[in-house]
């Protein structure tokens, strides 16, 4: 008797351990009817990392996913604690996260879920664009032009770390080694699902503005629309502190120094299909103190790839400043053109 029961106990747990990783597993379901066996590995802005059981770890388009059946918590970029995913239908995701309360989120705009077991690694993605553009001329007439422009998006969980730096030189004739250096450092904190709490930093240099060293430090909250590989669209409002020395004092004499204002800050990206990429970047600051001191500025541009990593850029620079100094025009428009890298 023995024997047989220790046989049929063999069986039993044979039995349950098949059921119970049949269980665990995964299974993707895709728009061909095709059904993948295996666990998830990180949902990204375009595509979904998938362990397969058959084939091992592969890449698949959200476009091409119709459902996805997962029975371990995820981390959901804006959630601090795991989410249950109770359902995929539609392009939607029913979640349940540790508030209890359930939500309905759209698959395609999700930026990034995984595991929640695997966020204890929080892994770091970098991603970045340089250029540079200029024009020299030497002969009957004497021109140099020099634009160089680093941006930096560094994402870090919750936590994305936007850095931007600038130089420009115009000599010419009439104008000899006019610089401009800029330095800006841009913290996002997604703590909710759209929702983000934001800090920015700005240090420059424009000897064309007659600004010597300006500072800016700023506080704010923004809406995140959506954030995928494809378009990104972004607004955000806040208080800065704004301190600007001139090189020379008596040009300025109407402006003030130190003040604070109300910022308003726009970001806009769409990739079309075959590769080019359109931008738009908008801010404008308003002084709490004096209604005639404001200033805006814009940037509307269009990167299209040359080969894989170089890319062309051409873009249209506009700036407003209502009190500049005396004998200074209130716009500047400029349009580059230039190449770069991009990863």
């Amino acid at each position: 008797m023995f024997p047989a029961v220790r046989r049929l106990s063999s069986i039993l747990l044979f039995f349950l351990a098949v059921v119970s990783l049949h269980a665990t597993a995964g299974v993707l379901t895709l728009s061909n009817g095709d059904r993948v066996h295996g666990e998830l590995v990180v949902v990204e802005r375009e595509h979904v990392v998938w362990k397969s059981e058959t084939f091992g770890e592969i890449k698949i388009e959200k476009s091409k996913i119709v459902s996805m059946d997962v029975d371990v918590d995820l981390k959901i970029a804006g959630r601090e604690g795991p989410c249950a995913l109770a359902g995929h239908r539609r392009e939607q995701w029913e979640l349940y996260c540790d508030e209890g309360a359930g939500w309905v989120m759209d698959f395609p705009a999700i930026d990034r879920a995984e595991p929640y077991i695997n966020f204890v690694g929080d892994p770091v993605a970098f991603h970045g664009n340089v250029n540079a553009g200029g024009v020299f001329e030497h002969g009957n007439r004497e021109r140099e032009d020099l634009d160089v422009n680093v941006n930096l998006d560094v994402r870090h969980g919750d936590f994305h770390h936007l850095i931007n730096a600038l130089y420009q030189s115009q000599s010419n004739q009439e104008v000899e080694g006019l610089e401009k250096y800029l330095l800006a450092y841009n913290l996002r904190w997604i703590f909710a699902e759209k929702w983000f709490a934001a800090a920015n930093s700005e240090l420059q240099r424009e000897e064309a503005r007659n600004l010597d060293l300006g500072t800016t430090l700023g506080l704010g909250l923004g809406y995140l629309f959506y954030d995928t590989e494809k378009t990104a669209f972004s607004l955000q409002g806040g208080i800065s502190s704004l301190q600007e020395d001139f090189i020379d004092s008596a040009l300025s004499e109407d402006q003030d120094d130190r003040y604070a204002a109300g910022r308003l800050a726009l970001n806009y990206r769409y990739k079309f299909a075959l590769g080019p990429e359109i931008y738009f970047d908008q801010e404008t600051l308003q002084s709490l103190d004096r209604s005639e001191d404001y200033q805006a500025n814009a940037k509307l541009g269009l990167r299209t790839p040359l080969v894989e990593g170089l890319l062309m850029e051409v873009a249209y620079h506009w700036l407003y400043d209502n009190t500049p100094s005396l004998d200074l025009e209130k716009e500047d428009t400029k349009v580059t053109v230039g190449v770069g890298y991009q990863w």
